[in-house]
């Protein structure tokens, strides 16, 4: 029952957003500098939104797609996810430090909503806050066959008792309300890349590793 409605829910999803696609299409033609700076951008989160609709209906089941992996220039990925979460916002400023020649071998649509994911967690631990300035930070580097992608932030970091079930489903939520999915998706993408996701001990906010290694040949 619970995969029908699941199904349904999906399928009135996918001609919502196809409808969207066609709008933004529409969009994309007009000659006004600001449209056609922020037009692809829109049309490439729809596609992917899209996209991961239809796979969701074609395999019909909990696990994920496996990653359809390529190599490519991490930064403009990050600089993606963070202008599709609204970053910079007033009071968080949003830090990439990834050269731009890094790259890496991974399913790039999978690393978005592995990055989104977390990259939201920390917006919402920061807008509950009471600082008036705050940062989430991405940073990376290779190191020998595999890509070490941190993502920081100077919030109040996650309660004991959150860390217990911090990547189980329904279990780590962080926050009054939520479910914890967010981190339970993030790891199963993240091990699908024979990779590793864990929390650093900092004295202050949180800090996400993700360590994704190349392909073995």
């Amino acid at each position: 029952a619970l995969g029908l409605a699941m199904s349904k829910i999906n399928h009135d999803l996918r001609n919502m957003l196809a409808n969207a696609q066609l709008i933004s299409d529409r969009l994309a033609t007009l000659p006004d500098p600001t449209v056609q700076r922020f037009a692809p951008k829109l049309i490439a989160s729809l596609d992917r939104a899209i996209s991961f609709c239809n796979s969701t209906l074609h395999y019909g089941r909990a696990e994920e797609e496996s990653p359809r992996r390529a190599r490519f220039h991490l930064a403009p990925l990050v600089h993606e996810v963070g202008e599709g979460l609204g970053l910079p916002r007033a009071q968080i400023t949003f830090v990439v430090r990834i050269a731009e020649d890094l790259e890496i071998d991974a399913d790039g649509d999978h690393l978005f909503r592995i990055m989104t994911n977390i990259i939201r967690n920390s917006i919402q631990a920061l807008e509950a806050g009471e600082k008036p300035r705050n940062a989430i930070t991405v940073s990376a580097q290779r190191e020998g066959a595999a890509v070490r992608l941190s993502i920081s932030d100077d919030g109040p970091g996650i309660p004991t008792k959150a860390r217990e079930h911090l990547f189980q489903a329904f279990k780590g939520s962080t926050r009054k309300g939520g479910i914890g999915l967010g981190l339970a998706i993030a790891q199963e993408l993240v091990h699908a890349h024979g990779g590793r996701i864990s929390l650093r001990d900092t004295p202050h906010g949180a800090t996400f590793d993700i360590d994704i290694p190349d392909p073995v040949e």
